[in-house]
């Protein structure tokens, strides 16, 4: 053949792989490098000519672009072919070719098998056997997420209605059931069967963007072989359901660069052409109307991956919108939008019906489960199957498991997904595992650039010719890659500015020109296929397999500068920098306490912050990461401190002077008791529980003088005497549950990762607890203490929280304050710490008595919740009240309403009731300390 026809012969081909021509076309063309035309079409002879077929465009050498009209196109050299008719001529290079046939069904099924490649296999790689990656398949590595639901907001204001409409009688007889009144916690798959609309939010490495891969890969199986692997796997009834899958970063990157401006005419329409825009960079040919009939019928799942990496706030708002607007015009299609927690705020919410659920850690069943069954596909992808192999893996497995189970801090990390991917990396290169996140990574990323070669007597992959570049520098390369990267707010990087960077950071090594260039292609070439920490996203894009190692790297960088501290306080304010910061901590203090201590006091110190607490908060968070003993003096001390200061300080009393002095801080009333839930959710994290002590976690004490107070609403009003007796200031804590649970064995509440509290609501009111668990943990604390520890009677309760000086309705006084309490008007949606309502304060000084969780007490009922058999007055000397083997049958009371009731039911003089066996995600109690014991 002729140059010419081997130019033309190679543009066939690469029609042929775009799906531009089918296989008849290309076999015709190839058999006589020829195009004859048909119909009304026409011939284009030359490189300046133009074939123009009836009703077809005509696009000339020059153009670069997409053009469509109607079904028809012809592109010249260097358009991309999307779609051509039958009887159309496509003009490929200098010729036309015939389109003889349009079949949709391939274009399809090219379409599916592109997503089943990009997503079959488990993202994270550095697997190797003799140089040879081990592939993990997803779906069989796959651990069902479990998650927190939200309620519909709609189905809220439903029952709050309802509520309203009932008599005070009525509502004091029992809390009505709310909807969904006790599935707060799901899975994932649970929580997609309810809401065709739905936003997944957890923390950076819980799994959302390998939940979406995986359900990107079930519905193109199901699609493309009719596996019904969609009802099987996560029990949803639709099928043959398209899957659409968009990277949300890469709709804001294609913004900023085509529509900087929103000229207020942006609807779904652009969403469309955004995604036409992907599939064009990853060359995949499909036809112009191909997601029409999918979308309009509602037979499409749209799948969008990560709204909190559009790093720019205002883009992230107006990508929201876009989204927002894609869903009104396919309201029949499943939407399902994943989103780090502190990318999702009140700004960038989607507000087409969407509901939310949150990622829970792994339960440590499910850290077993994924270990096991990461063991074996390892072992047999090094091995073959066999009984060596299982015997191998199940061996590995229950090694590592053991490893993770006596050390506190690694089983923390565990419950992490992708952390637990990083540990067993790093176990299978070193038995020993480090107890601290930098350390893990730092652990994970040698790993990865080159301690599993090392280890096995692997040739080392040459960058530089005949000149060492070892681990370190690899290392160091990456770093400034991240640092660049995450300055400008990127998760990915096109080639053309990647190898600028990576020739720069080269420069010094190789002065000439064009072995620098074959040093970066070499060192592009090594890092993407022999480690798996930079992958190909697309064609010419690349990206970090995680955002969390490109934090990592990025956080070496800065602390390698000589200004890290001045560095750091530039960026404290914004979150795509926060887990950079935290990891900047962790991996200082492996080098120097000073350094350490340094940055984190700067931090706690700074006189500028986006919001109060910030600063502290975040100060707090690197102690954790950091670790106490790794830090000058006690720095832990002195935050703990401050931050408990910053709780008790009370703001002006009386509803009107509060909103006064908080507006004049800049602060809505429920921005400020977001920002002390912080602070004392951070005082959490660094073990600063500031209402009980240590070993046993007794609470703080609040005693009650002998006397009588008025006990009961205003028309059935009487006076009862007590004897003097201490009741806790809070409510019990997960934290102070957790030592009980720690101590006995007693099983743990639901919404625990195993035997261990929900990370960040260690200070949180605990939940899920029935009557019995409470009267065990009082049993438990008056042994280990020695003192007569109880449930409260109601009539305990009721003046600790009311006082002797009046009949007031709530603990503060008069009239309701929802800035003073947690109840539903307060808009929190759960629980929050425990005594961050200072002003909410009973005359004695208990916090917590109005909303937050019901308080289960010691007294009786009854039988029938309309009616009860212990009705007032109440008779303190009547043993028969507070019988505590009454059995299961009477109903126990509650008091003090909780986040889910209203205002009214939070009134000191509320009474409702409770099967003893019951556990309610509202549901918890406090203790009181008597004289005399219980019996």
């Amino acid at each position: 053949m002729t140059e010419p026809q081997l130019s033309r012969l190679e543009q066939l081909r690469r029609a042929l792989d775009l799906g531009a021509i089918d296989q008849d076309t290309y076999d015709a063309a190839v058999a006589g490098l020829t195009a004859q035309l048909t119909g009304n079409g026409a011939i284009a002879q030359g490189p300046d000519a133009l074939a123009v077929g009836a009703g077809g465009v005509g696009v000339g050498g020059g153009s670069y672009g997409d053009i469509n009209t109607g079904r028809q196109l012809t592109a010249a050299e260097g358009a991309q072919v999307i779609y051509a008719e039958q009887g159309a001529t496509v003009v490929i290079g200098d010729a036309p070719v015939e389109m003889t046939a349009v079949d949709r069904r391939s274009a399809l099924g090219r379409y599916l098998q592109h997503l089943i490649g990009q997503n079959r296999y488990l993202q994270l790689q550095g697997i190797r056997s003799g140089g040879k990656v081990v592939n993990i398949e997803l779906d069989r590595i796959y651990v069902t997420l479990r998650a927190t639901r939200q309620y519909a907001q709609r189905a809220e204001v439903d029952w709050l209605a309802g509520e309203v409409a009932l008599a005070p009688g009525e509502r004091q007889r029992g809390e009505r059931d709310r909807p969904a009144s006790d599935t707060t916690h799901v899975t994932v798959n649970e929580a997609l069967a309810d809401h065709r609309r739905l936003v997944v939010l957890g923390d950076p490495g819980s799994g959302k963007t390998t939940l979406l891969r995986y359900l990107v890969l079930l519905y193109a199986r199901d699609l493309a072989e009719g596996t019904g692997l969609v009802q099987e796997k996560l029990g949803l009834t639709e099928r043959d359901a398209l899957p659409i899958f968009l990277p949300l970063r890469q709709i804001g990157r294609y913004l900023a660069e085509h529509r900087p401006r929103d000229d207020g005419t942006e609807g779904h329409a652009l969403l469309l052409q955004f995604l036409a825009h992907v599939l064009n960079n990853e060359r995949i040919a499909v036809p112009v109307d191909f997601f029409d009939d999918y979308l309009n019928g509602g037979r499409a799942a749209v799948l969008l991956d990560g709204l909190d990496e559009v790093a720019d706030p205002s883009l992230r708002r107006r990508v929201s919108r876009l989204v927002d607007a894609f869903t009104r015009a396919y309201a029949r299609c499943r939407f399902a939008v994943t989103s780090r927690i502190v990318g999702y705020t009140d700004a960038s919410r989607l507000s087409e019906g969407y509901a939310t659920t949150t990622v829970r850690d792994f339960s440590l069943d499910d850290v077993g489960v994924f270990l096991a069954q990461w063991h074996r596909l390892v072992a047999i992808g090094q091995m073959g199957p066999g009984e060596p192999t299982e015997a191998l893996a199940a061996r590995q497995t229950r090694q590592l498991l053991d490893a993770i189970e006596k050390n506190d801090r690694v089983r923390e990390l565990a419950i992490n997904p992708l952390l637990l991917t990083v540990i067993a990396l790093v176990h299978r290169d070193r038995v020993k595992l480090p107890d601290r996140r930098a350390e893990l990574y730092q652990e994970a990323v040698d790993v990865l650039l080159g301690k599993w070669d090392e280890a096995r007597g692997l040739p080392e992959s040459t960058i530089l010719d005949d000149r060492p570049f070892d681990l370190s520098d690899r290392r160091l390369v990456l770093q400034q890659l991240a640092l660049t990267l995450h300055e400008q707010a990127l998760k990915e990087i096109d080639a053309e500015p990647l190898q600028a960077v990576l020739a720069r950071q080269l420069g010094g090594a190789v002065a000439d020109p064009r072995e620098r260039d074959a040093a970066v292609a070499r060192f592009l070439q090594v890092i993407r296929e022999r480690t798996g920490l930079l992958i190909a996203r697309a064609e010419g894009t690349y990206a970090f397999s995680h955002l969390t190692f490109q934090e990592y790297l990025a956080a070496l960088a800065v602390a390698g500068r000589d200004d890290y501290v001045e560095y750091t306080l530039r960026r404290a304010a914004d979150p795509w920098w926060r887990e950079a910061i935290l990891l900047e901590a962790g991996y200082l203090s492996t080098q120097s306490k000073e350094k350490t201590t340094r940055l984190i006091r700067a931090l706690a110190d700074a006189k500028t912050e986006p919001e109060p607490y910030h600063n502290l908060v975040l100060a707090a968070e690197c102690v954790r990461d950091a670790g106490a003993n790794r830090l000058v003096g006690d720095l832990e001390t002195e935050l703990r401190a401050r931050l408990r200061r910053e709780l008790e300080t009370p703001v002006a009393s009386g509803r009107f002077a509060a909103m006064k002095t908080l507006f004049a801080r800049g602060m809505s009333p429920k921005a400020a008791t977001k920002r002390r839930i912080a602070a004392a959710e951070a005082l959490g994290k660094i073990g600063g529980g500031q209402f009980w002590t240590m070993p046993h976690g007794e609470p703080e004490w609040v005693s009650i003088p002998a006397g009588e107070f008025a006990m009961g609403d205003a028309h059935e009003a009487h006076r009862v005497y007590l004897p003097d007796y201490a009741i806790a200031r809070v409510p019990i804590t997960h934290a102070q549950y957790h030592r009980f649970v720690q101590a006995t064995g007693h099983a743990p509440p639901e919404g625990w990762n195993g035997q261990r509290p929900p990370r960040g609501k260690e200070v949180h009111p605990v939940v899920y607890v029935s009557w019995y668990d409470a009267l065990a943990y009082c049993r438990w604390l008056s042994e280990a203490t020695g003192k007569s520890i109880a449930l409260p009677s109601e009539a305990e309760w009721e003046k600790a929280a009311r006082g002797v000086q009046d009949q007031r309705e709530y603990p503060w006084g008069d009239p309701l304050d929802a800035t003073r309490c947690n109840v539903s008007e307060s808009g929190f949606g759960d629980t929050t710490p425990v005594g961050i309502f200072p002003n909410g304060a009973s005359p004695y000084g208990c916090l917590d008595l109005a909303g937050n969780v019901w308080e289960w007490t010691r007294s009786l009922w009854g039988q029938d919740r309309g009616k009860p058999d212990f009705a007032y007055p109440y008779d303190p000397n009547d043993a028969r009240r507070e019988d505590l083997a009454a059995g299961d049958a009477v109903l126990r009371v509650l008091r003090g309403g909780s986040w889910r009731g209203g205002h009214d039911v939070a009134r000191c003089a509320c009474r409702v009731c409770d099967r003893p066996y019951f556990r309610r995600v509202y549901g918890g109690f406090r203790v009181v300390l008597r004289s005399a014991p219980v019996s």
